[in-house]
């Protein structure tokens, strides 16, 4: 299946994605479906779980707010400055590999945090579990083209829906289970350690099969080769990531990548505040977030495949950039009325996320090309992204009101618009390297 074709039903979608994978002569087509999914679904309830529970753990250990702050600035800035590091892990000891290290450290670093007591445990316990998760992050797109190239949309779809429902599930959850239990805010962090252990087996498997299905060559080049490349293939040259600064293409996926994030980071970080400043309850507020979470699940599931069957994707930045725009125009002019139509707005405008993943996936010809734009694009982005909840915070104090910083948000969008246009251009980010 190639990324043009449409979906033809859940059945036989699995049945294309299966042999997909196996074309790429690396591991069982399932196997690697599984582990795909398994690993999406852990890359986010870890931070989530944290946020939910942040009231509580104050109230235990009498964490004050600046140290609570920077505990839950960690994800972008360990996303970011880890993020620059996976392209060589991966280079030097396999994709596979580094997966599986990831999901060690993501397991042991939410079992650290949530069993050892002090402030220091919370921290280095939170900087390990983000650093599996960083690596899981930029390694996807590289591993989705290595083991499903003629199916990158579809298994793209896949995992950025997993990836949203395990955001979902992760904030939805963690309390009423903790609660439930009688436990701890402990629990509440500790118990999304054994869906990351779970995950491990699976990509143990990958490890232990793909040295018997890949050549040599392409083992020492880090799994670079062509999938289904002949046996007197040589290996694809490693790409360093930091070779990609002097690309304008990757530079362009990166302020892509990372002013939509910023937008996802200020939405789930101050958009309660934003809504109660208006005059609506708590529980309100929170029915709005449903809204916005909940939309990242179809918006996901459809995006990465609809990329290959619309021939002007400017469009579909326009689009989500309008939706969100609306939105937030609409909370500054209507601010407490029609808000759930605002809402769904600003969740669909969100849906620029899964595109940026599938664009990093499309825009090269080879896994070590795909996974140092990953790392490119995710690494600066999350630095810009960071830089988004901190400034909302600051505009909010210095005008006593959300009208301002939901300006600057718009303003935003104009830089995502330049860098949205120029990546769903063709090209490769091979043919800047050389």
């Amino acid at each position: 299946m190639s990324i043009e074709e449409p979906s033809r039903g859940s059945v036989g979608l699995l049945t294309r994605l299966t042999a997909s994978a196996k074309r790429a002569r690396l591991t069982g087509g399932l196997v690697m479906i599984t582990a795909v999914v398994l690993l999406a679904l852990n890359l986010r309830p870890a931070v989530n779980a944290l946020g939910v529970v942040i009231p509580e753990l104050q109230r235990s250990t009498g964490l004050g707010d600046t140290v609570a702050g920077l505990l839950l600035a960690l994800p972008t800035l360990c996303f970011a400055v880890i993020g620059f590091t996976v392209s060589g892990l991966a280079q030097r000891i396999g994709s596979h590999r580094a997966v599986v290290l990831a999901l060690v450290a993501l397991t042991g670093g939410q079992l650290l945090r949530a069993m050892v007591a002090g402030t220091w445990a919370l921290f280095a316990g939170s900087i390990l579990a983000l650093g599996g998760i960083a690596i899981g992050n930029v390694l996807l797109p590289g591993l989705i083209r290595l083991h499903f190239p003629s199916a990158i949309g579809p298994m793209t779809a896949l995992y950025t829906t997993m990836l949203m429902i395990g955001q979902t599930v992760g904030a939805g959850i963690t309390l009423p289970i903790e609660h439930g239990l009688g436990g701890t805010w402990r629990l509440g962090i500790g118990m999304w350690a054994a869906t990351s252990a779970v995950a491990i087996v699976p990509w143990v498997a990958a490890v232990v099969r793909a040295p018997r299905a890949v050549r040599p060559a392409a083992m020492s080049a880090g799994d670079d080769a062509v999938p289904g490349g002949s046996a007197a293939a040589v290996p694809a040259p490693r790409i360093g990531v930091f070779a990609l600064a002097r690309s304008p293409h990757a530079w362009a996926m990166a302020v892509f990548f990372g002013m939509q994030s910023l937008q996802a980071y200020v939405v789930f970080g101050w958009m309660p505040t934003v809504l109660t400043d208006a005059g609506m309850s708590q529980g309100a507020a929170g029915g709005i977030m449903a809204i916005i979470t909940a939309m990242g699940i179809p918006v996901s599931a459809v995006v990465p495949a609809l990329l290959g069957a619309i021939k002007r994707q400017g469009a579909l930045v326009a689009t989500f950039i309008g939706a969100t725009v609306i939105g937030y125009l609409g909370l500054i002019f209507m601010p407490a009325t029609l808000t759930w139509i605002h809402g769904i707005l600003i969740g669909f405008g969100l849906g620029a996320f899964p595109m940026a993943l599938t664009l990093m996936a499309l825009r090269a010809r080879t896994h070590a090309g795909t996974t140092a734009l990953s790392a490119f694009g995710q690494s600066v982005g999350y630095l810009l992204a960071s830089i988004g909840p901190v400034g909302f915070g600051f505009l909010h104090d210095i005008s006593g009101g959300s009208t301002l910083p939901l300006i600057a948000m718009i303003c935003t969008l104009a830089p995502m618009l330049i860098g949205g246009l120029v990546v769903v251009r063709d090209w490769k980010i091979e043919d800047d390297l050389h």
